[in-house]
């Protein structure tokens, strides 16, 4: 039940309900010159067992930040510290997977609010899980990884309107479906290598639903060509050239048949149709050890526009979090004390695009930009830019990752090149910083894959070998030699695994997130041996990158499906895991500021949507910036 209340009256019931609580804090406790309320509390049981790992978020859409979440220890104690308001009142939501509130008793102190949080245990979560746990089947399975990797790359599988749309499905009878399921992995198995045998057979019970899902799949095709409020075609296409036409035919798309001859049908007999009920689902067993607790703090900054905010950089010797929003054509630079927000248009004519950015340890930010195909650097201290044209003739291409060192900087070779990936072409840049000159280098593709479909994505720099890795989501792992300008080494992985966002130690350990089947790698890029790998305790996680720590010894794992960010801690070779303050929080980076330890990320979900929190409120938000504070 979604409760509200005023702490100087009684409860009073809201119109909406749900898995959390929601309190307002009236305004006669704030007072002008007050910079901070201290609130503090305890969550417990109904049976009075202190209870841990609850979050306690408080939000208001005036304040700065928007909002700020803590998290109860193990004897249930929770502190806050809210910043000053300016509004009537405060919202906020109590949560953990598992649990409902019972009541909530409030005291007024003299230096805040003191909390009393009863929490009763509830079976049914369906309102609470996060999205991986709603594709069901093997985990362990290459359908289970292929329909992860394929089908969360822009939003989250078990996004709410995804759910909405296998709804529909649900006329067909479970007696059909399993007769569809069993005849499907018969198909499986006598199959004979051409494709769409599956679609062709008109007998098949559960035909509706899987062509259902196979238009879906077209659908997407469609969609992933176009950007933002205006619906603006990305990547410098033309509606109706040679490239638009070939990226909306199933054979040369980003979602190719022989993917989709497995992709499809395992969402059309593992994917629910009824999202009413969800039991048996224990946070600590399907999601692991929590990291966040007494300490923990997470704040969001609601940014002003309905951008989407793709990605963020700590640039050395600047205070603000730099940010771009990929389609509005520009770059933001926030003040975390006010919230204040300086922008910066890229220059050039046209759709510019910018989409990934990393710092150097100068401070300027190095910006790829997938729609002119250029490549920006700005300088933080000038505030000035400097533009690299694309290769001469080039007329189709994405832009794409930047090849960073272990403090996840841009740093040229030793020939005074920086690297970047163009995932269009399956493309190696190498950019000569002084002079501009770009010299483009293919990269070698698996059996049956093409140079686009590869996906040629996350590239790092080892500065103590000068060497260039880079992955592709559907191939391989590689090295490049940047002194005599070939590929060194390649490393295979199963289909499906989906290596993407790399990061690297200065000893040569590489660091290798498995999109697809949630693992991560450590691979010693000396010797080209694989030395472990590591499960996330979500299976269905999708970590898009890494980012490695070197503060805390440990490796972050930015997640698409989880709404949490996850901590592999390198000593001790543990995870844990720091729920975020709300549902489809999809993350596709982390930066680490280096002197702080602030853990950085923004929620860059697609498709981008009107998000002025005033009037469409924060759900889904992908113009929210967020700072979590680890705690240690």
């Amino acid at each position: 039940m979604l409760v509200r209340e005023t702490f100087a009256d009684t409860f009073k019931p809201a119109a909406k309900s749900g898995p959390l609580i929601a309190l307002l804090i009236a305004a006669m406790h704030w007072s002008p010159g007050l910079l901070a309320l201290e609130v503090s509390g305890q969550v417990l049981d109904e049976a009075g067992k202190p209870l841990p790992h609850v979050r306690v978020r408080f939000a208001s859409a005036q304040s700065v930040p928007y909002s700020t979440s803590v998290f109860s220890g193990s004897d249930g104690v929770f502190v806050a510290s809210i910043p000053d308001q300016k509004l009537a009142d405060v919202e906020l939501d109590v949560f953990r997977i598992g649990w409902q509130t019972a009541g909530v008793e409030t005291t007024s102190q003299a230096n805040g609010e003191d909390l009393r949080v009863t929490l009763r245990s509830i079976g049914n979560v369906a309102e609470q899980v996060p999205s991986s746990a709603w594709l069901q089947g093997d985990p362990n399975s290459t359908a289970y990884h292929m329909t992860t990797l394929q089908c969360s790359n822009c939003h989250q599988l078990g996004a709410e309107r995804v759910r909405k749309f296998s709804a529909k499905l649900a006329s067909i009878t479970a007696e059909q479906r399993s007769e569809a399921w069993l005849e499907r992995s018969v198909e499986d198995l006598s199959y004979d290598g051409k494709r769409g045998a599956w679609r062709e057979n008109k007998n098949t019970p559960a035909k509706e639903k899987i062509d259902a899902w196979e238009s879906m799949v077209q659908y997407m095709r469609l969609v992933t060509l176009r950007l933002g409020e205006q619906n603006k075609l990305r990547w410098g296409l033309e509606e109706g050239s040679d490239f638009y036409n070939a990226l909306l035919q199933p054979e040369t798309s980003l979602f190719v048949p022989r993917d989709m001859e497995i992709v499809v049908p395992n969402l059309a007999r593992n994917f629910p149709v009824e999202f009413d009920s969800f039991t048996g689902f224990n946070d600590v067993e399907r999601l692991g050890a929590y990291g966040a607790g007494v300490g923990t703090i997470i704040e969001e900054y609601v940014l002003p526009t309905f951008g989407w905010t793709r990605e963020i950089a700590i640039a050395p010797g600047s205070d603000r979090v730099w940010f771009l929003e990929t389609d509005k054509d520009r770059l933001g630079a926030l003040n975390p004390a006010d919230g204040t927000v300086e922008w910066f248009p890229v220059p050039g004519k046209g759709q510019q695009g910018p989409h990934t950015m990393n710092a150097d340890a100068e401070g300027n930010l190095w910006v790829a930009l997938e729609d002119s195909f250029y490549i920006g650097r700005f300088n933080t201290g000038t505030r000035e830019w400097r533009m690299y044209p694309p290769p001469a003739g080039k007329a189709f291409g994405v832009t794409h990752d930047f090849a960073y060192n272990s403090d996840r900087h841009v740093q040229p070779d030793s020939g005074g090149r920086i690297w970047i990936t163009d995932l269009g072409m399956n493309e190696l840049w190498g950019i000569n910083v002084e002079s501009g000159e770009i010299t483009t280098y293919t990269m070698p593709i698996a059996v049956g894959e093409s140079n686009f479909h590869s996906l040629l994505y996350g590239a790092a720099y080892d500065r103590e070998r000068d060497r260039v890795w880079w992955a592709q989501l559907h191939g391989y792992v590689g090295s490049f030699d940047p002194l005599k300008n070939q590929v060194e080494r390649i490393v295979p992985f199963d289909r499906g695994a989906g290596p993407r966002r790399l990061a690297i130690q200065d000893d040569g350990i590489l660091w290798i997130p498995l999109y697809g089947s949630s693992e991560l790698v450590k691979f010693d890029s000396i010797t080209g041996i694989e030395l472990a790998r590591f499960s996330i305790p979500d299976p269905g996680a999708g970590p898009y990158g890494v980012t490695l720590d070197k503060k805390r010894n440990a490796v972050w794992a930015a997640t698409s499906n989880s709404d949490r960010i996850y901590r592999f801690n390198i000593a001790t070779e543990t995870w844990q895991h720091y729920p975020m303050p709300r549902k489809e929080t999809f993350i596709r980076m982390i930066e680490v500021d280096p002197v702080s330890g602030d853990v950085w990320t923004t929620y860059a979900s697609l498709p981008v949507g009107k998000r002025d929190a005033a009037v469409f409120g924060t759900e889904s938000a992908n113009n929210i910036i967020v700072r979590l504070r680890p705690g240690d």
